[in-house]
């Protein structure tokens, strides 16, 4: 029989690991080594007690390789002789002997809630996979009578079907220490859990999907009316669910319990789900809901809804609250996904999002997706509330006030896209093309056949087969081992080991880079109309900088990243500065802004250096005067005569850059070519010749680790929820600078916005703004540029950081 776990009989609380450790085996009881230890301290941060639990595992016995599923098989090949079939899995016969003795201990404990550590406990006790996915759910028990072992179960007896709460094992928070707090929320439920056998918190949703047309209009009309009479406004929380680049449904919910889901499209019918005219008139209600000036549309990241909408209904939610930026306003360093924000502040939560894609026509027709679309509204209202509570409580309005008003001209930037020069873009495509064959043309004189340098399979069987290479693998991740690799990296390798495969390793680089820079850049899909669009995602990164992506129909591209060509490609290959092919309307100029050293400004404000404040009010630029004084050599400058970059100029700076995020002497060293001891003795002068940086530095750092959160001048947050340690203490520094300058370009956009309707951004590129404005209008319109980039960061010494604008009649890249 096997081994049974340890604990008071009549814990209410019992909790189930996966298999033992080391320890475990060695001590003979679950979780006793360093897993049991961090799981105490979760108990106790929870007002819990190890006394008060029982504690076992799926299997009290220890894996190969401390490894569970070493015990399973995942794959066909990897079934053998000796298993037996299990929940649908292949399994070795430990892991039904565990399960059946599992079995014996919840039959005896009666616990009112069960514990289930990782996946593949959840998985035995529930059927659900994936932990990461169904953590904080508040299920129940799914295990059927065939389960038992033979007798266990009478004829009358039930199978168990209590209450299961999945999150984390200690084992995977000791690997991902950040995950912790999500572990202690989800164990939160289970303490308010452990009094009752049932859960007392259930909601009693009242959804009304497959509605008929005299439903759905009555609804809008009484919420339109309700509108009338509330000048104090009412929220409507709104989604939609979309197919093919059209809306599939629509869905409402003026309360926590009550959602409508309004069908569009129907698998049942081709036609639709109305005639033409009844669409008609559900669109007209939704537009005089949707934007009746007493409502405020709440949703979960409404941009890509909007799109929608727009494109479709002409007419854009009169969006107050996008649960997605307040998230994000208040934690910017945890995933935004709406589930996870359900896991976190929903009073009841059980994961529903994989009901949105597993929807099956012959099974159900649409009724489970429409039912979902109604869940993503109860939930995002729900979440919606609880965000605005806890934004409340952290301090946090004004920031999140900005974050929501940012919706506004970023909407208005995607929906007017971009005029490209459809020839230059196709003669720049040609060219990339003509060289991309000479490449080929290359590697069939050099290797007898052709190869594809973007076939990671041939790539292999070139390096690591034919050619015998000494074999390179990608790290190992969580216990998955690497694959063999010709990366970047792994061909540079190579190549140094291997100087006669130098010509070869460098064309498939360019081949590589080429290729790049035409699919992703050059012939990057353009919308209906010819324009360029992106879809931008104001919380696309921790630092507040947003992140661009293809739009919602699937044209466009990262526009963030739109290269100027030249010399700068890692291979040294000329390439064509693709911002030529964005041009403005016809009768407009195109312009750029440019911030003067907006980090250096920055950090040289946290750390109130007096002499580099000097320097940066006097118009001189710091790098230059500080690596005169180093290297002794006043004629040094920042481009050579030829308006190269002066390499001891690019080298210093990229020094002090570093420096400046508590970049150490050997991480230096190897970026930029020194050895460590002069890196070390380079820092050691730089930060001695600016004490006052060193002291900011120290000081950070051991604010960091008091209070758990660096803030910037804005006002804005991020909370480090891993441990403190150096890595974290140099990523922190580094948010610093760059949260506050990708804030102030926010501001300079929105004062555009605000005050100068008639000049209209067409682009945010990280640190700048690339717009339009009339042509004849040009001398007012640069006054007026120059007045809105005029922000001031409130530091004791304010700052205003300088902004330059280029602009051109021809193109972005003519700037």
């Amino acid at each position: 029989m096997a081994r049974a776990g340890e604990g008071p009989p009549e814990a209410r609380i019992l909790i189930v690991g996966e298999a033992w450790g080391a320890e475990e085996e060695r001590r003979g009881a679950p979780f006793v080594g360093a897993s049991g230890e961090e799981l105490n301290k979760q108990l106790r941060d929870v007002d819990l007690t190890r006394n008060e639990c029982y504690l076992t595992n799926l299997v009290n016995a220890r894996p190969p390789f401390n490894d569970i599923e070493k015990w399973m098989a995942f794959k066909k090949k990897d079934i053998t002789s000796d298993m037996v079939s299990f929940r649908g899995r292949w399994v070795k016969p430990q892991i039904v002997e565990g399960f059946h003795q599992l079995l014996r201990e919840i039959h005896l404990v009666k616990p009112n809630v069960i514990v289930a550590l990782g996946s593949q406990a959840l998985w035995a006790l529930s059927g659900a996979v994936g932990v990461a996915k169904w953590r904080g759910s508040q299920l129940r028990c799914a295990i059927t009578r065939d389960l038992y072992p033979s007798g266990f179960l009478g004829p009358l007896d039930s199978p168990w079907a209590g209450k299961l709460i999945p999150t984390y094992h200690p084992a995977y928070v000791l690997r991902d220490y950040a995950s912790r707090p999500i572990v202690l929320n989800d164990l939160k439920r289970v303490v308010r859990e452990r009094h009752t056998a049932e859960y007392s918190n259930e909601p009693s949703w009242r959804f009304t999907v497959r509605p008929s047309l005299d439903v759905v209009l009555a609804r809008l009309r009484e919420l339109t009316q309700r509108a009338d009479q509330s000048p104090e406004g009412i929220w409507i929380d709104f989604d939609l669910e979309t197919r093919a680049g059209h809306i599939a449904c629509a869905g409402i919910s003026w309360s926590l319990e009550d959602a409508l889901c309004i069908p569009l499209m129907c698998v049942e019918d081709s036609r639709g789900y109305w005639s033409a005219e009844e669409e008609g008139q559900i669109v007209f209600w939704l537009y005089r809901l949707l934007t009746h000036p007493n409502v405020r549309v709440r949703g979960q990241n409404l941009l890509y809804d909007a799109q929608y909408t727009y494109r479709h209904w002409h007419f854009v939610p009169k969006v107050a609250q996008d649960t997605m930026i307040a998230h994000h306003s208040a934690w910017a360093g945890l995933q935004k996904s709406l589930a996870f924000q359900a896991s976190m502040y929903c009073n009841h939560y059980v994961y529903w999002k994989d009901d949105g894609k597993t929807w099956n026509p012959a099974a159900t027709g649409e009724d489970q997706l429409w039912r979902y679309n109604c869940v993503d509204c109860v939930r995002t209202r729900e979440v919606g509330e609880a965000v605005s509570e806890t934004i409340e409580q952290l301090g946090l309005q004004a920031v999140d006030a900005f974050q929501q008003r940012m919706f506004w001209p970023v909407l208005q930037c995607m929906q007017r896209g971009i005029a490209i020069d459809k020839r230059l873009r196709n003669e720049f495509a040609a060219e990339l093309m003509s060289e991309m064959e000479k490449r080929e043309a290359f590697f069939y004189r050099v290797l007898g056949h052709t190869l594809n340098p973007r076939s990671s399979k041939q790539m292999t069987e070139l390096f690591y087969g034919d050619l015998k290479q000494q074999p390179i693998f990608t790290p190992a991740k969580r216990g998955i081992p690497g694959h063999l690799s010709c990366d970047g990296a792994a061909l540079e390798k190579i190549a140094v080991r291997e100087p006669l495969l130098r010509p070869l390793i460098r064309a498939i680089s360019e081949y590589r880079s080429l290729g790049v820079f035409l699919s992703t850049f050059v012939l990057a899909p353009l919308d209906i109309d010819g324009r360029m669009r992106t879809s931008y995602n104001i919380c696309g990164t921790e630092t507040y900088r947003f992140s661009s992506s293809e739009n919602a129909f699937g044209s466009g591209t990262n526009l963030q990243n739109i290269p100027k060509g030249g010399d700068d490609d890692d291979t040294g290959l000329a390439l064509p500065n693709v911002r030529k092919i964005f041009v403005p309307d016809p009768g407009y100029t195109i312009f750029d802004t440019d911030l003067s050293k907006a980090d250096l400004r920055i950090v040289t404000w946290e750390a109130d250096e007096p002499e580099m404040k000097a320097m940066l009010r006097e118009g001189r630029d710091p790098y230059v005067e500080v690596a005169r004084e180093f290297y002794k050599d006043p004629s040094i400058r920042k481009t050579n005569p030829d308006g190269s970059e002066n390499p001891r100029y690019r080298t210093f700076k990229s020094f002090c850059h570093g420096t400046h995020y508590l970049g150490t002497p050997a991480g230096l060293a190897q970026r930029l070519g020194l050895t460590v001891h002069v890196a070390e003795s380079t820092q050691r002068w730089y930060l001695g010749r600016f004490s006052r940086i060193r002291e900011w530095q120290k000081e950070f750092c051991a604010q960091l680790r008091s209070r758990r959160y660096v803030q910037n001048i804005f006002g804005y947050r991020r909370y480090y929820f891993d441990r403190v340690d150096d890595a974290t203490c140099r990523e922190a520094i580094a948010w610093l600078p760059q949260s506050t300058v990708a804030l102030y370009i926010n501001r300079i956009w929105m004062a555009i916005y605000e005050q100068h309707p008639h000049i209209q951004i067409l682009l945010q590129v990280h640190d700048s703004l690339v717009g339009q404005f009339p042509t004849w209008r040009k001398d007012g319109c640069l006054k007026q540029l120059a007045a809105a980039s005029q922000i001031t960061l409130p530091y004791p010494d304010p700052l205003i950081i300088p902004v330059g604008v280029k602009h051109s009649e021809v193109s972005w890249g003519a700037c």
